[in-house]
């Protein structure tokens, strides 16, 4: 921010009991996979056809709308709905298609809507700063982006709900409030839709994380 933190700017605002703003979101995101009993037992017999599956790390964006409410002095509830765009990949390394040893990329884009319901505890103000701690829940729907039906796809539900929990820093300039934030989101849901092909048959659970940084504005 180019403008100085001099004196105690937005006196108060702190315990305004209504507050909007709107954040921008990077994030990174990945699977957390659990291996199916047929991915076990094409390894057992034998290793050379066998097929190694391993989550990959994308970028994403997001963009949401904040809409704040004081319960106490300390604690207020977040609600921020907004869109997110995920970049998440599997690869797989082996005899994956007959033709010997490769690696195949699966590649799941999509944009969901999100809605975090978070409630955040603030530390006490200091002068022109104060730091804080989120923690809550997140329901989301795909709306666009996933390739579904089919079987040479890796076939992933289109919703989700996680829980999520993270870190930020208040920081009051005269006309506005700045926030950097880092949160952790952990899905709950078995994403993975079965199908009969070599994308789907060696996942058996499929969850999702993403660690994103928001910049906050109120």
């Amino acid at each position: 921010m180019a403008q100085k933190l001099k004196g105690e700017n937005l006196q108060g605002y702190e315990n305004r009991k209504i507050r909007w703003g709107f954040s921008l979101g990077l994030n990174t995101s990945w699977y957390q996979l659990e291996h199916s009993r047929n991915y076990v037992e094409q390894l057992g017999e034998d290793a050379s056809t066998g097929i190694a599956v391993n989550p990959m790390q994308g970028i994403g964006f997001n963009v949401n709308f904040i809409a704040t409410y004081r319960l106490s002095p300390d604690f207020v509830v977040r609600l921020q709905p907004g869109v997110g765009y995920h970049s998440r990949e599997v690869e797989y390394k082996g005899n994956v298609r007959g033709e010997g040893d490769e690696t195949v990329v699966q590649a799941i884009n999509s944009f969901a809507a999100e809605v975090p319901l978070l409630v955040k505890y603030e530390a006490n103000r200091r002068k022109n700063t104060q730091m804080y701690f989120i923690a809550g829940v997140k329901p989301s729907l795909v709306v666009g982006g996933q390739k579904k039906n089919d079987p040479e796809v890796l076939q992933v539900a289109t919703s989700d709900f996680s829980v999520e929990f993270g870190v930020g820093l208040d920081m009051f300039y005269p006309f506005f409030k700045f926030a950097p934030e880092l949160r952790f989101s952990r899905g709950i849901t078995n994403l993975h839709q079965p199908a009969n092909s070599v994308y789907n048959n060696s996942i058996q659970n499929l969850t999702s994380n993403t660690i994103t940084l928001y910049l906050n504005f109120e």
